[in-house]
């Protein structure tokens, strides 16, 4: 296919998640996503199961993102991980995915084992999500790369999951222009909006909008083989908007 749709922490909010699909043409584009699919909002559970089938249907590309790595440790060490765990929004997932009423006799560990046989399947899957995809000249990762390196690929996972200002703060020496979530573009623009973002250089696309945060959004990218234009969706406040941008700067005069 000659466009990918790529969208990135969804973090729970299945609703905003389905408005942004309608926008996805799947005869067309392929899908990719790049990971945070779960904590701080109510539907997590809906948002892996309908990331899954996506993957399972239409040969989406599903990459891991550091809550899912974060929720994997949870489920090995409960005892030890638990309270990082509800700290980071965990405890959304938790209400998601727990099989019976929490009692105040409840073990972390018997809720561990409970979510284990009924979602095992869902669980065993997140355990094989990829860290990365490349495409064309655009390689996709959660939250970057490690910026001194020219392969991109070869960057470490701990860079992959969770590099945020070393990354996005500097120029990076692959020849990639790399799409990334994890760090809110309302930390990166300069109007502090939830807007995608493009950095000066042109090789860096941030498209976490901050969806789970009050006043963010859900973006979605559209990128053509051979264009120097992309089309950005945002939900935001039940609303669907739309814009164009040039993956290019305007040259100075």
């Amino acid at each position: 296919m000659d466009q990918v749709f790529v969208i990135s922490d969804i973090h729970g909010r299945f609703e905003m998640l389905e408005k942004l699909l309608t926008k996805w043409k799947r005869d067309e584009q392929r899908l990719i996503f790049l990971g945070d699919y779960i904590n701080r909002g109510e539907d997590s559970l809906r948002v892996l199961q309908l990331v899954k089938k996506l993957v399972d249907e239409y040969s989406a590309i599903a990459l891991k993102g550091n809550h899912e790595a974060l929720f994997l440790e949870w489920m090995q060490v409960p005892e030890r991980r638990t309270q990082m765990f509800i700290n980071i929004g965990g405890i959304a997932t938790i209400q998601s995915l727990k099989t019976f009423v929490l009692e105040r006799d409840s073990t972390i560990e018997q809720l561990v084992v409970s979510i284990k046989d009924k979602h095992g399947h869902i669980i065993d899957w997140i355990e094989t999500l990829p860290l990365y995809y490349k495409w064309g000249n655009y390689f996709f990762a959660h939250a970057g790369i490690n910026p001194y390196v020219e392969q991109p690929e070869a960057s470490l996972e701990e860079d992959l999951l969770w590099i945020r200002d070393e990354f996005t703060q500097f120029p990076h020496s692959a020849v990639e222009i790399v799409v990334f979530g994890h760090t809110p573009t309302t930390n990166l623009n300069d109007n502090m909006s939830s807007k995608v973002w493009l950095s000066p250089c042109c090789k860096k696309i941030g498209i976490d909008g901050g969806a789970s945060y009050p006043g963010g959004q859900l973006n979605g990218i559209v990128l053509t083989k051979g264009d120097v234009r992309m089309t950005v969706y945002a939900v935001k406040d039940d609303e669907l908007l739309v814009e164009q941008r040039n993956l290019i700067a305007p040259r100075q005069p």
